[in-house]
C-alpha cells in the first residue's frame, strides 16, 4: 500500500513511511549502488527523474539541507528590494536590510490562499498562481523597493510583520547570493576570488530536462579536483575554446572562458524540467568586452550543452526505459553526492498528528 501511496503523488510527504516509487526504496543505498561504480559510471534509474516520490526525498535531503544559489547580489542593490527563490516545497526569499546586508526569510504566503495544497499543486510541478510567494507555484521576478518602502506585491511575501517569519541563513557568496534552510549547516566553502557581477540581470532560460541531468549536461568536462561539496573540471567550448568549470553542490555551475564566468543557477520547475538563472561576471577590474554579445554566446552555448539532457530526459521517461546509461564526471560526482546526503539525513521517527481534536484524534 506503502508503494502505491509513494507512486501516486497527490497526498502530503511523508517521510515517516519512507520514499518508494516504481518497485524501489529510493532512499535503499541499492537503489544508488549501480549507478555510482567509477569503472562504468552510469545514470540512477528512471524513477530518480521522473517519480515525485524521489523529488519529495530530495526535498528532504538535498533542498533543505544544502547551501543553495539563489541570485546575484547585484539583483537587489536597495534597501527593500526583495528576492524570492523556491527550494524545494519551500518559498523563501532574501531581502536588501537597511545596512545593505541581506535578510532570508520563508515567504508568509506559503500555500497561497489554500487552506491546504491543493491536488493539482502535488504533482511535482510548480504551478502557474496568482499567489507567487507559495512554495509550489512558480517564482515571480526580483520585487523593486518602493519609494515608501515594501510594494503591495511584496505582501504575500512579507506579511504586516516580517520580523516574525521564520528565518533562512543568508550569505553574500562573492557576487551571489546563498542560502541554507537548515540551521545545522556547514558553512558554504569560501567562494572564487576576485570575481564581480558584470551588470544587476539575470536572464533565464528553462529546459525539459530534470535538473540532475542539467547539472551533469552544463558540466561536461574532465575531472581535475573535488572538494566536499565543489567539483572542478576543465572542458571546451563549443566553438573549441578552453573552459574552466566548477560545480557547486547541488545547484550552481561556473563556466569560465574568454576572461569571463557564466554562473548558472539550476532550479527544479517540473519532474523533468528545470529553470536555469544564468548570470554573468567578471574579474574585477578587467576591461570587459560587449555585454550583450556576451549574452549571445553564453546561451547559445548553454543551449547546446543542454540539448543531451533534454535527450536523455525523453529517454527516461519513456515506460519501457530499463537499459542503463551513461553518465559523465559530474554526473557520478552528483549522484555521490545526493546518495551522501540521503544516507546523513535525520530518520523520520515521530508519527504523531501535527493537530489534534478536543477527542485527540489526528485531524
Amino acid at each position: 500500500m506503502a508503494l502505491a501511496v509513494a507512486s501516486a503523488g497527490f497526498v502530503p510527504d511523508r517521510p515517516d513511511l519512507g520514499h518508494r516509487a516504481e518497485g524501489f526504496d529510493l532512499a535503499d543505498p541499492a537503489f544508488f549502488a549501480d549507478s555510482l561504480d567509477p569503472a562504468a559510471p552510469r545514470l540512477l534509474p528512471p524513477a530518480a527523474y521522473r517519480t515525485l516520490a524521489f523529488a519529495e526525498l530530495e526535498d528532504d535531503a538535498v533542498w533543505t539541507r544544502s547551501w543553495l544559489a539563489i541570485g546575484l547580489g547585484a539583483e537587489i542593490p536597495a534597501p527593500g528590494d526583495l528576492l524570492p527563490f523556491t527550494a524545494g516545497h519551500h518559498g523563501l526569499h532574501v531581502q536588501r536590510g537597511v545596512d545593505g546586508g541581506l535578510v532570508g526569510r520563508f515567504n508568509k504566503a506559503q500555500h497561497g490562499g489554500c487552506r491546504a495544497v491543493p491536488l493539482q499543486c502535488r504533482t511535482g510541478t510548480k504551478t502557474r498562481c496568482s499567489f507567487t510567494a507559495c512554495g509550489y507555484s512558480r517564482d515571480g521576478a526580483v520585487l523593486p523597493a518602493g519609494r515608501e518602502g515594501p510594494t503591495p506585491a511584496m505582501h504575500q511575501y512579507l506579511g504586516l510583520r516580517p520580523e516574525r517569519l521564520l528565518p533562512v541563513a543568508a550569505r553574500a557568496w562573492g557576487p551571489m547570493v546563498r542560502i541554507s534552510v537548515d540551521p545545522e549547516a556547514a558553512p558554504a566553502e569560501v567562494p572564487p576570488d576576485g570575481l564581480v557581477a558584470r551588470s544587476g540581470e539575470t536572464r533565464r532560460a528553462e529546459y525539459a530536462a530534470n535538473w540532475k541531468l542539467a547539472a551533469q549536461a552544463l558540466a561536461e568536462g574532465e575531472r581535475l579536483e573535488h572538494a566536499p561539496d565543489s567539483l572542478h573540471l576543465s572542458g571546451h567550448l563549443a566553438t573549441g575554446e578552453v573552459a574552466a568549470i566548477a560545480v557547486h553542490f547541488p545547484n550552481l555551475v561556473l563556466i569560465e572562458a574568454r576572461g569571463e564566468t557564466c554562473a548558472v543557477i539550476l532550479q527544479p520547475t517540473a519532474l523533468g524540467q528545470t529553470l536555469l538563472r544564468i548570470g554573468l561576471l567578471g574579474r574585477d577590474g578587467a576591461e570587459q568586452g560587449d555585454l550583450e554579445v556576451a549574452w549571445t554566446a553564453w546561451l547559445a552555448e548553454i543551449a547546446a550543452r543542454m540539448a543531451p539532457a533534454v535527450a536523455a530526459q525523453a529517454a527516461l521517461m519513456r515506460p519501457e526505459a530499463d537499459r542503463p546509461l551513461p553518465t559523465n564526471a559530474a554526473g557520478l560526482w552528483l549522484q555521490r553526492c545526493i546518495a551522501a546526503r540521503v544516507r546523513a539525513r535525520p530518520a523520520a521517527t515521530d508519527t504523531q498528528p501535527l493537530y489534534a481534536t478536543a477527542q485527540g484524534r489526528g485531524c
